[in-house]
C-alpha cells in the first residue's frame, strides 16, 4: 500500500512539474490567421513614416494603411464623434499594412509590401496584453511575433487610455 501510495504521489509530481513547466514556456497567445477579407473592411488611415526623424523610422518606416472590421470601426467613429477615449469591444479586429515608401516624381507611394500586422480584441483570451492578441506576417507569409508581450505590448502600452490603439479614424 506504501508502495502504490509513493507511485501515485510521484506520478502526481511528475504531471504538476510538467503543466508549471509548459505554463511557464507558454508566451501570451497570438493570432494565428489574418481574416481574409480583410482588404474589404473600412479603410480607417493611412500615414507615412518617412524620415529618421521619426523614432520608428527604422522598423516601421513607410506607408501605413489601417482597416478596420465592423465592429471596430464603430469604435473608431464613436471616439472620433463623440471626442471621447477609444474603446473597443471584443470581437474588435484593427489590419495594419506596412509597405515600403515609394518616391514616384516627388510623391510618395506604396512600393513592396514589408509587413501585414493585426491586432485582435478578446478581452479574456489576450488579458495578459490589454486585451488585445498581435500577430504579424512577411510578405511571404512567415508569422513574426512569438512574443505579444516583448514585441508588440510594450510599445502600445502609451497607449492605454485609447485602449492600446494608435490610430484615430479619419472621416
Amino acid at each position: 500500500m506504501l508502495r502504490t501510495s509513493l507511485k501515485i504521489t510521484a506520478a502526481l509530481l511528475v504531471a504538476l512539474t510538467l503543466a508549471f513547466t509548459a505554463q511557464q514556456e507558454q508566451k501570451s497567445p497570438v493570432p494565428t490567421e489574418l481574416p481574409k477579407d480583410w482588404r474589404d473592411w473600412t479603410h480607417i488611415k493611412t500615414g507615412v513614416i518617412y524620415s529618421e526623424k521619426h523614432p520608428l523610422f527604422e522598423a516601421f518606416g513607410g506607408v501605413h494603411h489601417i482597416y478596420a472590421n465592423k465592429i471596430a470601426t464603430e469604435a473608431y467613429k464613436k471616439a472620433h464623434n463623440e471626442k471621447a477615449k477609444k474603446m473597443f469591444p471584443d470581437g474588435s479586429v484593427i489590419v495594419f499594412v506596412l509597405y515600403e515608401a515609394k518616391d514616384e516624381g516627388g510623391m510618395f507611394v506604396a512600393g513592396n509590401k514589408k509587413v501585414v500586422a493585426i491586432m485582435v480584441k478578446d478581452s479574456k483570451k489576450y488579458s495578459a496584453t490589454g486585451g488585445w492578441g498581435w500577430q504579424a506576417w512577411t510578405p511571404e507569409g512567415k508569422p513574426l511575433v512569438k512574443d505579444a508581450e516583448e514585441q508588440c505590448f510594450t510599445c502600445h502600452k502609451p497607449m492605454r487610455e485609447n485602449d492600446y490603439v494608435f490610430s484615430d479614424w479619419l472621416p
